[in-house]
C-alpha cells in the first residue's frame, strides 16, 4: 500500500523530537491500517531532511513502543495502532496483566532500594552513578533509546546493589516491560518531563547508605 508524501522537513527543536511527533502524527491520522509499511529509509531521510542515524532513532523509540516493527530486507511495518497517551505504570502493563505485574514490581523496587542502601559497596556506587550520567547526558541529547537503556541499567545495577541474586534475576525478567513503558513516555515528547532530579536524590541516598530515603525515592519515581 502506497501513501503520499506529507512529511515536512524538520528546523528547530530537537531533531528526534520533531520526527517522533510527525511519524506519531501520521501513523494514527487514520492514514496507515495494522501491517502496512511506512515509505523507505532514504524516502524520510529527504523528507525530513534528517542523517540516517537521527531517523532510526526516532524509529527504534516507535519500535520499543510496540508501534512499529523493523524486519532486514522487508523495511518498516505498523504493528499497533494502540498507544496510550497517558502513559501511566498501570495502563501500560495492562497488556502484562497490569495489576499483578504492577503491585509486584513496586514491591521489588522498595525492597531492591532498600537493601541496596544497606549493602552497596563502592565498585556498585561507582556502576550506579556511571549509568546515571549516561541516562543524562543521553537525555540531553535527544538520544533516547541509550537514554532508556541507561535508565535500565541504572536500576539494574542498584538490584545488582542489593546483593541479593534472586532479585537481582527477578528484575531483569521486569526490562521488556520498563523499555515498553519509559518508550511510550518518551512518544509523548510535549509532555515528558525529566526525572533526574529524583534519580539523582535516590543515588544520594544509596551513598549516604539512607534506607528509608531511598524507598521514598523510588516512590516518587513510581507516582512520575
Amino acid at each position: 500500500m502506497t501513501h503520499s508524501s506529507s512529511f515536512s522537513k524538520v528546523t528547530g527543536r530537537k531533531l528526534t523530537d520533531e520526527i517522533i511527533e510527525q511519524l506519531k502524527q501520521k501513523i494514527f491520522s487514520g492514514a496507515y491500517k495494522v501491517g502496512d509499511r511506512l515509505p523507505p529509509e532514504p524516502q524520510l531521510m529527504e523528507e525530513f531532511a534528517v542523517g540516517r542515524s537521527t531517523l532510526r532513532e526516532a524509529i527504534k523509540v516507535l519500535v520499543h513502543a510496540g508501534i512499529l516493527e523493523v524486519k532486514q530486507g522487508r523495511g518498516t511495518r505498523i504493528l499497533s495502532l494502540e498507544w496510550a497517551n497517558e502513559a501511566s505504570f498501570d495502563h501500560q502493563l495492562q497488556h502484562a496483566d497490569s495489576h499483578d505485574v504492577y503491585e509486584a514490581r513496586t514491591m521489588l523496587d522498595r525492597e531492591v532500594a532498600r537493601l541496596a542502601a544497606e549493602r552497596r559497596t563502592e565498585a556498585d556506587l561507582l556502576s550506579i552513578k556511571s549509568f546515571l550520567d549516561q541516562r543524562f547526558r543521553a537525555l540531553q541529547e535527544g538520544n533516547y533509546t541509550t537514554y532508556i537503556q541507561a535508565d535500565i541499567d541504572f536500576h539494574l545495577a542498584i538490584a545488582k546493589a542489593s546483593g541479593n541474586q534472586v532479585l537481582y534475576d527477578l528484575y531483569k525478567a521486569f526490562t521488556p516491560i520498563l523499555r515498553t513503558i519509559l518508550s511510550s513516555l518518551v512518544l509523548n515528547t510535549t509532555h515528558y518531563s525529566d526525572n533526574t532530579d529524583i534519580h539523582e536524590g535516590l543515588f544520594q541516598a544509596l551513598l549516604a547508605q539512607d534506607e528509608e530515603a531511598a524507598v521514598q525515592y523510588v516512590n516518587k519515581n513510581l507516582e512520575r
